[in-house]
């Protein structure tokens, strides 16, 4: 899915080189941009949903909300990147999600802010399709892990921007505040992509190396029911969606929901307190990024996803044990090493086995899988929490990636070695 590396079989790979590509370094930029807008919201948003009188049930079906209709905006999303382009894509969704956003925090009733958010999780899916798309493609395969790593930091630097921010916005002027403050902040970034992201040229968008057998028996032009058929046959992809979907079943029942509800029902802490928390620990999580995408290029996939994850199980449960702010902060920093680390090999594993011309499918696919884990881990975390109580939800948490860590042992390693050049 992404170009060849012919032409820089011997070039070193560095920080400088991947962010000045004039391809890659603006479309990490957009990232940034579009995540500290959705930073400014995420840490509130369940304590924006009991405003409205409702209980944690309640907060995780708002959360989970987003991601149910993020499964249809991934339906769809990859259809649109393939007929109209990641660019067209990326704006059309931008100026859908403004809208949706604001009509969430003008909403007068729990109902109308469910509708309007979820809502927002269809522009949201499709903007995150054609940014996906874009990168996969843009990125060199040599350096595709690496190239992930910068997304995913990008990612987390707007977060930690936007996360620490949206808790003060919060405290300040009401709950309300940061969902406005995102939609202004989505109108930034459109201007900015419409100024600073090229259009993919023809070279980096198709493949000059062939791919695995397996994958290569694809025809154009096919159904596109047929065509995720195909892919879902292509040794790995079901379990690079299940990695995907572990990956997300986390970041929202933790990060998202359990979490903001744990700490203000347990331990007491602000807003404001909850979201430098974030920042603390999602600033922990971009630190190793970089690293755990030059591991995953350097020793393969496997070796980097499995012990991540495993190492991921063991926090998640270790959450409930906290009992003051300052070990809460500790055990999500340490939640957020792992998962910077179990983050970035799903991706790189989509790219190393879907083929170009079905690059928008294929990201529309794990999209869809990971949004599967985004809507069902806030739903059965916040019921679980209410009934059973915080330890026994985040024990129940943990399931999802111990199976991860079973199916990711396995299945064999997906990434391609070039053959070294002769010298």
């Amino acid at each position: 899915m992404s170009a060849s590396p012919s032409n820089r079989a011997v070039e070193k790979v560095t920080a400088r080189s991947i962010l000045t590509d004039p391809l890659i370094g603006p479309i990490i930029g957009i990232v940034f941009v579009f995540l500290a807008g959705f930073g400014l919201v995420f840490p509130v948003m369940p304590l924006f949903a009991r405003s409205f009188g409702v209980g944690n049930d309640g907060a995780g079906l708002l959360v989970g909300a987003f991601g149910f209709a993020r499964l249809f905006g991934d339906l769809i999303g990859g259809s649109i990147v393939d007929r109209k382009g990641e660019r067209w894509t990326a704006i059309v969704g931008m100026v859908f999600l403004a809208i949706c956003a604001s009509a969430t925090a003008a909403a007068s009733n729990f109902v109308l802010a469910l509708v309007f958010w979820g809502l927002a999780g269809v522009g949201s899916a499709i903007v995150f399709a054609s940014l996906f798309s874009y990168i996969l493609k843009a990125a060199p395969s040599d350096r595709v892990a690496r190239t992930l790593s910068f997304f995913y930091g990008a990612f987390n630097i707007g977060v930690i921007a936007g996360g620490a921010a949206g808790g003060f916005i919060a405290d300040a002027f009401g709950l309300a505040a940061p969902l406005f403050a995102y939609s202004i902040i989505l109108v930034v970034s459109i201007v900015v992509y419409l100024r600073f992201v090229p259009v993919l040229p023809p070279s980096r968008s198709e493949k000059d190396v062939p791919i695995e057998a397996e994958a290569a028996a694809f025809e154009a032009p096919r159904p596109s029911g047929r065509i995720v058929r195909d892919l879902l046959r292509v040794p790995g992809f079901l379990t690079v969606l299940f990695l995907n979907l572990a990956y997300l079943w986390i970041i929202a029942s933790i990060f998202n929901t359990i979490v903001p509800l744990f700490a203000t029902d347990e331990i007491g802490m602000s807003p404001g307190a909850i979201g430098a928390m974030f920042a603390v620990g999602v600033a922990a999580e971009f630190i190793i990024l970089f690293p755990a995408g030059s591991l995953s290029d350097r020793y393969g996939r496997k070796a980097v996803v499995v012990p991540s994850l495993a190492v991921l199980v063991v926090m998640t449960v270790l959450l409930g044990t906290a009992t003051s702010a300052l070990m809460l902060t500790l055990l999500l920093t340490l939640l957020a090493f792992s998962s910077g680390f179990a983050g970035v090999p799903p991706a790189a594993m989509l790219s190393d086995i879907v083929p170009t011309e079905h690059s928008g499918r294929g990201v529309g696919a794990f999209r869809f899988a990971g949004d599967i884990g985004f809507f069902l881990g806030p739903l059965i975390a916040g019921a679980v929490s209410k009934s059973f109580g915080f330890q026994t939800a985040f024990v129940i948490t943990a399931i999802v990636p111990a199976i991860a860590v079973v199916l990711a042992l396995r299945t064999k390693e997906t990434m391609r070695r070039e053959p070294r050049p002769t010298r």
